[in-house]
């Protein structure tokens, strides 16, 4: 006979056994693909090069 499964060990099985990081912020992703953060470091880093 096996044995029996509490609620709370069967509601466990659904969850995700990866926990999201608490310092961990994740970046917002624009239409471009990448952040806006990263998106206006690279244009000034360009304009800089390019533009001077």
């Amino acid at each position: 006979m096996s044995k029996a499964v509490s609620y709370y060990d069967w509601e466990l099985s659904f969850k995700s056994k990866n926990k999201p990081k608490l310092n961990e912020t994740k970046e917002e992703i624009n239409s471009l693909g990448i952040s806006d953060f990263k998106f206006k470091n690279f244009l000034k880093k360009w304009k800089n090069k390019n533009m001077e």
